[in-house]
């Protein structure tokens, strides 16, 4: 069995084409460290290491010139290594070595070595086997530490000494307890020992790689896997003290409250198993950081932590910075959902009002989807039926959610009424009575006083205008305020687009090859939004577009078909005539395809998700190869 999975992966010609090229300058060359491992735990890896006994630079160098045509060579001689690229795959080369470090340094001293030596530095046992691929032993393993054995027992251990492998290169440690993440294997007894005995030559290793260790155990299937190995080890409180404070009991007069550290823990498992949005995990990971800040004790209450979520939010950018993790939109998402986190759960506790969910929805935007998963996940109590009723009242707050953004359409508000109408209307310039007037019209429609709508929004404006003695210069009827068209363009990596916009929405969004020509309409703060949103779509950072639609009066099956249209999920297709079906008028398939090809807004409602009846990609007005574009982009952002 070992023998036919070797010879499945070394099937393909390049291993053949290296091993020629070896034997044609007489050197010995292996295969070697993950791709190696990767062969007997049944995991893909497109990347390849070789060893060869004398120069690998040489070997790749021949290597690319036998591979010919589309191969790129990079030659790194200051490390002795060599990458050559070739359709898709990444062949690395470097010669056997033998290594030799300075206490002070994880960087080694060099020279040239055998394969045995090689073999020898290498860090774990899974890692220290080679592959032959010189003709005459070609697929012969080498395994000289038994690191199928270990794979097999599901062991992480070094094929050496463990404190001498973990004092010389101390990131080694951290590889020891991401590799044991990943695979879901266990550190070996003597290893780990050595784990907690060399913690301290953590110090010498930068913050960015130790960051790589800790975003590739955030990415495992079970990453609180990693975060407890690093606590019980010792490496956490070193890396990462924050979160090793929350480790541990206080009581006081028999009253105890929960281990925030083990809970965390299973907050980050709860998300894990729904989602494998890295940073939603961050999130879990530090939704309680400023608990052990905030700890008091209570004769009457027990023990509090107020405002645990705002201080949290506080802490985030000092950890991220410290610990050299991006300090940039993921930094604000991650300090978003700690600061809102407790909001969902007040609203599961209290009565869920309207008013209070709007805010929610406002302040959380486009991340409210993942707010909720949050906050499900930390829902941990060992009382199964007071479990029960929380989830139960989520899933309340999440139909509330959905009816009154559909209905008020507050998430990622954009304010009916600008700054600069408000200017023109009363003939004032810049000044704070904007900014009173702006967030008595915000409140008004957060609070459900008047609807999400221009028109309600601007009467109001005039309303409270009056309160603070400001009289307009001109003002709009009613017919006015309807029949008043703002437009946008555009251009796409696939073309122009033209964004066209009433006060209550988009109204039409479609391509040309050309620029569109505006003449005297100019855009809103819709239009803004809409564009916006569409930039984020094409660079692959949006999902789903929350721009509010003002489609035109038509048939109710079209209205409904629109309005189905949206539900697609992202990175999908469906037929016409499974749109149909699930619309409940199996038999309508035409007057699908006829609203999907008259759909005044093409893109914000995505119909380039639906495919004619015989599963092609006909039947699409603005161009096919516009959608096959669409798709892909769709396709490629989901992965």
């Amino acid at each position: 069995m070992m023998n036919e999975l070797i010879a499945n992966h070394l099937s393909n010609e390049i291993f053949h084409i290296v091993g020629r090229t070896a034997d044609a300058l007489h050197r010995e060359c292996y295969v070697v460290g993950g791709y190696v491992r990767d062969i007997f735990l049944r995991r893909h890896s497109k990347d390849i290491d070789f060893v060869t006994v004398g120069s690998g630079i040489e070997v790749a160098q021949a290597v690319a010139h036998a591979l010919g045509k589309r191969t790129s060579l990079a030659v790194f001689r200051n490390f002795g290594t060599a990458q050559v690229k070739s359709r898709g795959t990444e062949l690395e080369f470097v010669g056997a070595r033998r290594e030799s470090y300075d206490r002070n340094s994880r960087k080694p001293i060099v020279e040239d070595g055998t394969l045995d030596d090689d073999l020898r530095r290498r860090d774990f046992t899974i890692n220290a086997m080679a592959v032959c691929v010189n003709e005459e032993r070609y697929g012969e393993l080498l395994d000289p530490f038994n690191g199928l054995g270990d794979m097999k027992r599901h062991i992480i251990r070094t094929p050496l000494d463990p404190d001498i492998t973990f004092s010389d290169d101390p990131l080694r440690m951290m590889r020891a307890v991401r590799f044991a993440t990943q695979l879901e294997f266990n550190i070996f007894p003597d290893t780990f020992d050595a784990l907690r005995r060399n913690r301290a030559r953590i110090e010498i290793i930068s913050r960015e790689r130790i960051a790589d260790e800790l975003m590739k155990i955030m990415a495992a299937r079970h990453p609180s896997r990693g975060f407890m190995l690093l606590n019980k080890c010792g490496l956490l409180e070193l890396i990462f003290p924050e979160l090793a404070a929350l480790s541990g009991v206080d009581t006081v007069n028999g009253r105890g409250h929960k281990d925030n550290f083990l809970h965390t823990m299973q907050v980050l498992e709860n998300v894990a198993a729904k989602s494998d949005k890295v940073w939603l995990r961050w999130a879990a990971l530090l939704h309680d950081i400023a608990k052990p800040v905030t700890k008091r004790y209570d004769e009457k209450i027990g023990w509090t932590f107020h405002n645990h979520n705002f201080i949290g939010e506080k802490m985030i950018p000092r950890i991220f910075k410290r610990m050299k993790l991006p300090m940039n939109e993921h930094m604000k998402y991650v300090q978003k959902l700690v600061s809102l986190h407790m909001r969902p759960i007040a609203l599961v506790e209290d009565e869920v009002t309207d008013s209070a969910v709007r805010r929610l929805l406002f302040d959380a935007g486009d991340d409210i989807d993942d707010l909720m998963t949050l906050c499900e996940a930390d829902i941990t109590s060992k009382n199964q039926e007071k479990v029960r009723r929380f989830l139960d009242n989520f899933v309340l707050v999440r139909q509330k959610l959905v009816e009154l953004e559909e209905k008020d359409r507050v998430r990622c508000f954009q304010p009916p009424v600008t700054g600069e109408e408000i200017m023109a209307t009363f003939g004032i310039a810049p000044c704070r009575e904007i900014g009173v007037i702006k967030e008595a019209i915000k409140n008004a429609i957060l609070d459900g006083v008047i609807a999400n709508d221009y028109a309600q929004a601007y009467e109001y404006m005039l309303l409270e205008a009056e309160k603070i003695g400001l009289k307009p210069i001109a003002t709009k009827s009613a017919s006015d305020i309807e029949n008043e068209v703002f437009a946008d363009a555009w251009q796409s990596p696939i073309g122009w687009i033209l964004v066209k916009a009433t006060h209550n929405g988009v109204c039409e969004c479609s391509f040309s090859d050309e620029e569109p020509a505006l003449g005297s309409l100019r855009g809103n703060n819709i239009t803004d939004h809409a564009l916006k949103e569409l930039r984020d779509y094409f660079a692959g950072k949006l999902r789903r577009f929350t721009v509010r639609l003002d489609l035109p009066k038509t048939t109710e099956f079209r209205s409904k078909a629109w309005a189905a249209l949206q539900q697609i999920p992202y990175g999908t297709t469906v037929s016409y005539s499974e749109e149909a079906a699930l619309m409940g008028s199996p038999g309508a398939v035409r007057a699908v395809g006829a609203a999907n090809a008259k759909n005044p807004v093409c893109i914000i409602v995505p119909c380039h998700r639906v495919i004619a009846a015989d599963g092609s990609l006909g039947g699409y007005a603005p161009g096919i190869d516009r959608k096959r574009y669409l798709l892909d982009l769709e396709q490629h952002s989901q992965r």
